[in-house]
Formats: structure tokens, sequence, C-alpha cells
């Protein structure tokens, strides 16, 4: 019968030779061992330790008592694959626990309508309204995460070749290629820019603000939650919450999918290219985003009738 420190190893082990980066769940859980054995707890991982591991201490909120049964849960389920005699700890005991924001996925008509409620956006500084209808394109157009727009410098747009490249962006540079139709849509902003700011930037960021000043992720944050409400202008409520700047990387990589899908691409040989377009470490990274939008859960159930017809077919040739 194993303990929980060998339950909670090979856990970890397979977790990670997957690559799922568990960095402090990995700890949490080496904690876990640690407090069993402490309390001179023999055996496998049973509902008692883990509930016990899980509401251990003062002063921890509900969620995050939930979150530490569920890890322990977890490498339980884990172990019990391989031996049934196992306990198996009932899922949602301290209760339910959801870390993941469900994403808003725009369509076209929300794109068009966000960035057209940008350029109508009442704001002194021509400038000001200017960049923000430009960085809500680009982010629909690319999928950069918000921040990273707004790091870019003029000398970062390779208009021939087109790329730009995005310096620093989780501690490394990435170089991502751009549409002809992106591209020249840059241009055009960065004459637009020269031409209010009455002068040529030589070298500076791209997208600039008030007096030419940089544009900075609060102030647009600021401006698109004082225009996303332009969406329920047709009768529609928010589904959950309201859209957030970063559902448009949600938005792009499920379209990205979608269009593959389109065009008969191999999904599964696509996606190491798509994770690292998004500047992901891990594919893992990029599966986050592969929200369960109606269109993708239809490509799924489709592959997965494939798959089984195949199987049958083959069952029946046998």
């Amino acid at each position: 019968m194993p303990d929980i420190r060998s339950q909670v190893e090979s856990f970890i082990a397979y977790k990670q030779g997957v690559g799922i980066q568990m960095t402090s769940s990995a700890s949490a859980l080496r904690q876990f061992a640690r407090y069993a054995e402490e309390a001179s707890h023999t055996g496998p991982i049973n509902v008692d330790i883990a509930v016990a591991w899980a509401t251990h201490g003062f002063a921890h909120n509900k969620g995050y008592e939930i979150r530490r049964y569920e890890m322990a849960r977890h490498a339980a389920e884990y172990a019990s694959v391989f031996d049934d005699s196992l306990p198996r700890l009932p899922v949602g005991l301290l209760g339910k626990f959801d870390n993941r924001i469900q994403p808003y996925i725009f369509t076209e008509e929300d794109m068009a309508l966000l960035m057209l409620g940008a350029r109508c956006h009442q704001h002194s500084d021509p400038m000001f309204t200017l960049s923000n209808e430009f960085y809500l394109g680009l982010l629909f157009a690319t999928g950069m995460r918000p921040s990273e727009p707004l790091t870019l410098c003029d000398s970062d747009f390779n208009a021939g070749a087109p790329t730009l490249l995005i310096r620093n962006s989780k501690s490394k540079d990435r170089i991502i290629p751009v549409s002809e139709s992106t591209a020249s849509q840059i241009a055009r902003y960065m004459e637009r820019r020269d031409a209010l700011l009455r002068r040529r930037r030589t070298d500076r960021m791209i997208l600039a603000s008030r007096q030419g000043e940089p544009l900075n992720l609060p102030s647009a944050q600021s401006a698109f939650n004082g225009y996303k409400h332009i969406l329920l202008g047709r009768g529609e409520i928010w589904r959950r919450r309201p859209p957030r700047l970063y559902d448009a990387r949600h938005t792009f990589t499920c379209r990205t999918i979608l269009r593959w899908h389109e065009g008969g691409e191999n999904i599964n040989a696509c996606l190491p290219l798509l994770a690292t377009y998004l500047g992901h470490a891990t594919i893992t990274e990029t599966y986050w985003y592969l929200t369960g939008t109606p269109e993708l859960m239809e490509i799924a159930c489709a592959s997965f009738g494939e798959m089984v017809l195949g199987e049958v077919s083959s069952d029946e040739i046998e």
C-alpha cells in the first residue's frame, strides 16, 4: 500500500512529464506529504487527511481550503488509476472551486463596434482616441498580450518582412509575422500619429498618447471600460461577465483554430506553431485559450465522431 509521499511524487512526475509546470502546486503537495508524516498518518491519501490538511492553519479563506483539498484529490485520483483498491475522494467536498474565468469571445461585429466606440470616444486629445482604436485593432489582429503592443518601438516594426519584434515579454523576445493588411494599418497609423504630433518620431514607442507620451495599460484599460458597453446597445446582456482586453487574445486563438479547420489543416500539428507565436513556453499554456465555444465544440465532436466511426469500420473489417 503506497504512502502519501510516493503518491504525491508519482503525480508530480506524471504532470511534469506531459509538460505541465507545477512549481507552486508541487510545493504545496510536498507540504501535504510532510503534514501527513508529522501527523503520523500511514497509508494512502484518504478523505480525513486531505480535509485535515486543507483546513489546517488560521485565516485561510474558503477558496484556499477548496483548492488544497482538490490538489490532494487529484493526486489520489491519479494513484487510483493504477490501483483501484486505493481511496477515491469525493469531488467538491469542501465546495466548488473554479479558478478559470470564462473568456468573452468577440464576434466580428463585436470587434467592429468596439473599434468604432474607441474612435468615437470623447476625449480632448485626438492622439489618445487614434491610439486606442489602433491598439484595439492590433490586439484583435495579432493576439498579443495587452501589455505587449505598448512596449513596441518604431524600429520593432519591419514593414518589409512584415514582422513585429516583441521584447522581453515573459523574460524573452520573439518575432511574430503580421499580415500585409495589418502591416499597412501599422504604417498608416504611424503616419497619422506623426502628422498629429507635427514631428517625425525616431525610434520611440509606436503607441502614443497625450502630447506624444507613450500609451500605458491603465489608460488603455480605462478607455476600454468606457466604451465596451457599446456592445449592450443591441439588447445583449453580458455572458457571465463583461469582456476584458485580454479576451482579444482568447478570441484570436479560437479564430485561428477555426480558420485552420476550415482550411483542412492538421490542427494538432499546427498547435506548436501557435504556441510559439503566442509566446508560450509549453503547448499546455495554449490549451488554456481553447475555450469551449460552440464552434470549437462542433469541431471536437466531429473529430471524435470520425475517430469512433473509423474504429468501428476497422473492427468490422477484421
